[in-house]
């Protein structure tokens, strides 16, 4: 049964201008001048130590570029961009106030039929193909609404962005249609299972993308931007001293965030930044461990108030 999850308020920033796209391309981690319109893109804004400041989803059309994350961090995304805003040709309006999203996951052929434009079942089974035949990222737009594919849980879906008047009665149609609600919890478990980690709980300012795997958001191939030659130099080392990895908790329980991990050689080992309790994997956990504790298959101690627990190391994503 495909899901679906609402979200009534998004983070949303439109750039236009004729120096949109260089300016963009000298502010975040990936190579926005190889996108055209219709296409789109993982990116993160650094600090110039290397220093996550908003994990992003950038979109293209032929008027603009359109930067999405995570509501509450956009007016600190606004003011961080408009300090670095000189003689470019970028005008930035903010959207987030008016913006909102529905996410489906499985059942293209649901999604089509139930789009704007897509209301009828012929026209639905039409529309389809091309949803599933999108890349990621990629999207096309219908009604005013831009639907890109979404590969962020590892499972194909598709992100309906527009104005909330409009949003809205979609994610209520898919709902009558019989698409299953899923609310923040089940969002919760399926972040965690793929590994997906997520700005202000899994990462901060206090992290780098290489650390947090944010690998699909970072081009080594593009000119200079912000905290760049920190980003390389990891790359260069060979190692990082700390990685977001997986973990199977012992017990049947989650445990709170920046629980503390330790192991015999190691006290400082790690902490906890997301655990759930997965129906398929039971209690899980994202966190960030030391290089010398993980090798998934090592074992350590979690510091846990309610008394103390294992956690086994894995690879993300889980069952990968």
């Amino acid at each position: 049964m495909p899901l679906v999850r609402e979200l009534i308020s998004i983070g949303h920033l439109r750039f236009t201008g004729a120096d949109r796209i260089r300016f963009l391309q000298g502010m975040l981690t990936n190579d926005i001048a190889r996108l055209g319109p219709g296409q789109g893109c993982h990116a993160v804004m650094l600090t110039v130590k290397g220093r996550i400041l908003a994990d992003l989803r950038v979109y293209v059309d032929a008027t603009a570029c359109h930067l999405e994350l995570d509501a509450p961090f956009a007016e600190k995304l606004r003011q961080e961009i408009d300090r670095h805003i000189f003689a470019d040709d970028v005008t930035v309006e903010d959207l987030s106030a008016e913006s909102a999203a529905v996410i489906v996951y499985g059942g293209a052929a649901l999604l089509a039929e139930h789009l704007p434009g897509g209301v009828s079942q012929n026209q639905g089974q039409a529309l389809a193909p091309t949803l599933e035949g999108l890349a990621p990222y990629q999207f096309i737009t219908t009604e005013a609404l831009r639907v890109s594919a979404d590969p962020e849980l590892l499972q194909r879906g598709w992100r309906v962005v527009g104005a909330r008047p409009a949003v809205a009665p979609l994610a209520e149609r898919l709902r009558v249609a019989g698409a299953t609600v899923l609310d923040e919890a089940g969002y919760e478990v399926l972040r965690v299972e793929a590994g997906r980690p997520r700005y202000g709980i899994d990462m901060s300012e206090e992290r780098m993308p290489p650390e947090a795997r944010l690998d699909d958001a970072i081009s080594y191939n593009k000119g200079c931007y912000a905290g760049q030659e920190v980003i390389v130099r990891l790359r260069d080392q060979g190692h990082l001293n700390w990685k977001l990895m997986g973990l199977r908790l012992s017990g049947q329980t989650p445990v709170p965030p920046r629980t503390r991990l330790s192991a015999p050689d190691r006290p400082e080992a790690g902490e906890i930044t997301s655990s759930v309790v997965s129906p398929r994997l039971g209690p899980i956990a994202l966190g960030y461990v030391h290089r010398s504790q993980y090798t998934p298959g090592t074992v350590l101690t979690v510091q846990d108030p309610a008394g103390e627990r294992t956690a086994t190391v894995v690879d993300l994503p889980f069952g990968s």
